[in-house]
């Protein structure tokens, strides 16, 4: 079997995307599946043309195309080639997207040979929007791209920290009004920023550096996947505010999961019951605070929610994230054949 994973040129760590694009990759090839990345710079009409002709070189049995791809922009290169050439598509966000993104889904839903989302509510959003989709639609969920730290760390009581993208809408506002907080009451505590600048947002960047100076908070940009998972392993506590509420799609709230952070979100619709079992839920930092305190004046909590986590994670294990890709994708396979012959016959 031959796959073609088709998305957008993303450096690594700077595209959630991107990364995960790379990890399903490795996980394919682990399980004997030929899987070849394409990267389509800007999605502009040029890029389609140049990604149909080596899509017509390579022949492959499956086209997967990832969406929203960097670099696309309000370009609509991704659905154009969707329509001109059956895919598969992976909707990796739906529900919190802008209106003109939403209705930009449409042209996938036309020709897609199967339409994968990352979490059930995300699936039934857009198959209200488009019923039609309900029986070519499955969800197979997002592991973390950042794996477990190897060895053993002592954690420190001493920092709470956040770990995901620097770029708007990620709740970071909320993370610096904590550490404001912090210095007020003399909490003793540090906020720990572990993250990249999305490109495009180093100016907002810049902006929150400045923002944080006089108070406790700690920047680590660009760290490397193993020292990222090690920073992790290395935290009690984590603090993940995000607008719309912690949800399976957020890589991110896994990555610290997975490595044992006790972690304080903010809830939402998008928040499974299995998930609200795993998190602290808050509903600001003046609450996360209080609730983080909670956490590190009782060490067994603590190391309990955090065991939590890692046991919850267990579903999400990129091995079986690859075999759920590959069973869709003999399934897809047999569907277009069996479509040929019922052509043939009639």
């Amino acid at each position: 079997m031959r796959i073609i994973l088709l998305t957008g040129a993303s450096p690594p760590g700077a595209c959630g995307v991107g990364d995960y694009t790379e990890r399903l990759a490795q996980s394919l090839k682990s399980l004997g599946v030929d899987v070849r990345i394409v990267s389509v710079d800007r999605w502009r009409l040029a890029d389609v043309a140049a990604a149909r002709k080596t899509l017509g070189k390579v022949r492959p049995d499956i086209v997967h195309l990832q969406y929203p791809t960097p670099g696309a922009g309000c370009r609509l290169g991704p659905q154009i080639l969707a329509v001109l050439r059956r895919s598969v598509v992976t909707v990796h966000e739906g529900s919190q997207a802008h209106f003109l993104r939403k209705l930009s889904l449409y042209p996938f839903t036309v020709r897609a040979s199967h339409l994968v989302f990352t979490s059930e509510y995300e699936r039934q959003f857009v198959t209200k929007l488009a019923p039609w989709i309900a029986r070519i639609s499955s969800v197979i969920p997002l592991g973390s791209n950042i794996r477990v730290a190897q060895g053993g760390t002592a954690r420190s009581h001493e920092e709470v920290v956040y770990f995901g993208l620097i770029m708007p809408t990620k709740g970071l506002e909320d993370v610096l009004q904590m550490a404001k907080l912090i210095r007020a009451t003399g909490a003793g505590l540090r906020v720990r920023i572990v993250g990249k600048a999305s490109p495009g947002h180093e100016a907002y960047f810049e902006q929150l550096r400045q923002q944080s100076r006089g108070l406790p908070v700690i920047w680590e940009s660009n760290l490397e996947d193993e020292q990222v998972a090690t920073r992790l392993a290395s935290c009690a506590v984590g603090y993940a505010p995000f607008p719309d509420g912690a949800s399976e799609r957020r890589a991110s709230l896994k990555a610290m999961l997975l490595n044992g952070v006790a972690v304080v979100s903010t809830c939402g619709a998008h928040t499974s019951t299995a998930l609200r079992d795993v998190v602290r839920c808050s509903a600001g930092p003046q609450d996360a605070l209080e609730a983080i305190r909670l956490l590190l004046d009782n060490p067994l909590e603590n190391r309990r929610l955090g065991q939590k986590g890692v046991e919850y994670m267990r579903q999400f294990a990129w091995d079986g994230i690859a075999n759920l890709h590959l069973q869709m994708y003999e399934r897809v396979i047999r569907e277009r054949v069996s479509d040929r012959r019922l052509l043939c016959a009639n």
